[in-house]
């Protein structure tokens, strides 16, 4: 399995699309970390954006341990020595994207043992559920599934 720093702009997008789905539908983006609950707001994005950057870092050199962080695969100029600082994009994921580029996250991210207790982790589990309840159809699918057989056909067990 192979691993890349993502840009920064891709931390930014995951950031953007959970402040989107929490003002769209008056919620807010709440993750369960280490038995605290911990929020995004405006005011926190920036630290939250940078703990995602530097799981990401994490996860890379772990992967690639021989490698110096400006060697490792992706983006890893001198952009990622300053600090990062979230900022309204202009373009909001939709909400597919946002689960694709969370999907691409994780797997970028998972590369070192600490991944599975990770705040990074918990933050991205909770985006793809909270995106997931948003897609259109959600609502009106069953909640769990019953199979209608008809009576004429009984069920055979081998």
């Amino acid at each position: 399995m192979s691993a890349f720093i993502v840009e920064k702009s891709h931390v930014n997008a995951m950031l953007q699309g959970a402040m989107s789905i929490s003002m769209r539908y008056r919620s807010t983006h709440r993750w369960h970390h280490n038995g605290e609950w911990h929020e995004l707001t405006h005011e926190n994005a920036s630290q939250v954006g940078q703990m995602l950057l530097d799981e990401n870092i994490k996860s890379v050199s772990a992967r690639y341990p021989d490698s110096p962080l400006t060697d490792l695969p992706g983006r890893t100029d001198c952009e990622y020595v300053i600090p990062f600082e979230w900022h309204v994009m202009g373009r909001i994921p939709k909400h597919i994207e946002l689960i694709k580029i969370t999907n691409c996250y994780t797997y970028q991210s998972c590369e070192h043992d600490d991944w599975g207790n990770s705040e990074a982790k918990a933050f991205c589990d909770s985006l793809i559920d909270n995106t997931i309840g948003v897609l259109p159809g959600y609502d009106e699918a069953p909640w769990e599934w019953h199979e209608e057989l008809p009576e004429s056909k009984p069920i055979r067990l081998v």
